[in-house]
């Protein structure tokens, strides 16, 4: 169903103009509805040619009368933008925030008025409509307007709502997560290489290995632990190389860093305010 909201979006970069796309593509939103607000120029009339959307320098002029506003600035960048339109935000307005390690509190004390504020932490495969996307409400946000940007941010990939505190565990686990998944897939490279096999080659065998064993997990019904079970025969090469990597503490290492990652986001957090 597409929304009849007049929409301004503060930061058109990749996320913004993957949401926007999407959001257009899948007729969540009607393009003419949409204004993008970026302070480069350049970027900001090259991604508004494309999507057909309307752009502005000024965000306190086209905020107005907004419906929904989606916050797809650098988190170093909210606080001026906050300071500098926040209260030309409608109190009716849908306040949707992208930025990582910002709470929904934190916005919404940036905006007395009471705007109601819905967080989400997307990842980048939403560029290719393949994202991830955590939603959590603010103290202000009724369900029906949770459920609204469930259903905008399904059409980049897919979402799912959690709690607030919960966003921190998110952004290590489903954020970060697409970085720990491309470092795994440079070592597999980087081993195929050193053992002998083409670069192209060994890029082709582990990325499409690497495609394949989500596919599975997502469309089997299996669990991973079962998935990898029905994989590993007795004495054979599988789980000779499993084996090894519990000997070198792969689970530990990979519990950890999300452990580490999630303590840098509550830092990053608190440093915002």
């Amino acid at each position: 169903m597409r929304e009849n909201l007049k929409t301004v979006v503060f930061g058109i970069g990749a996320m913004g103009g993957a949401l926007v796309k999407g959001w257009i593509s899948s007729k969540k939103l009607r393009p003419a509805l949409i204004t993008a607000v970026d302070m480069d120029a350049l970027k900001l009339k090259k991604t508004a040619a494309r999507l057909k959307i309307k752009t502005s320098m000024s965000g306190a002029e086209v905020v107005k009368d907004a419906r929904l506003i989606l916050l797809a600035v650098k988190p170093q960048q909210m606080r001026e933008l906050l300071f500098r339109t926040g209260s030309f935000f409608p109190k009716n307005a849908l306040v949707v925030s992208i930025a990582a390690g910002i709470s929904t509190d934190q916005i919404e004390k940036a905006l007395p008025q009471g705007c109601p504020v819905v967080r989400v932490m997307p990842n980048t495969p939403a560029l290719l409509g393949a994202g991830m996307a955590a939603v959590a409400g603010g103290k202000r946000a009724k369900y029906s307007q949770i459920k609204m940007v469930l259903g905008l941010f399904s059409a980049v990939g897919k979402s799912v709502q959690v709690k607030e505190r919960q966003m921190d565990l998110v952004t290590a686990v489903s954020g970060s997560g697409p970085a720990y998944v491309f470092y795994m897939i440079e070592a597999m490279i980087e081993a195929g290489v050193k053992g002998g096999l083409p670069p192209s080659i060994a890029l082709e065998l582990v990325s499409q290995t690497v495609f394949g064993a989500a596919k599975m997990v997502q469309e089997t019904g299996k669990s991973p632990g079962d998935l990898r079970t029905q994989v590993t025969s007795p004495g054979g090469t599988t789980q000779a190389a499993l084996e090894m990597m519990a000997r070198l503490g792969f689970k530990k290492t990979v519990e950890e860093a999300i452990k580490s990652a999630t303590r840098r986001g509550a830092e990053l957090r608190k440093k915002s305010g």
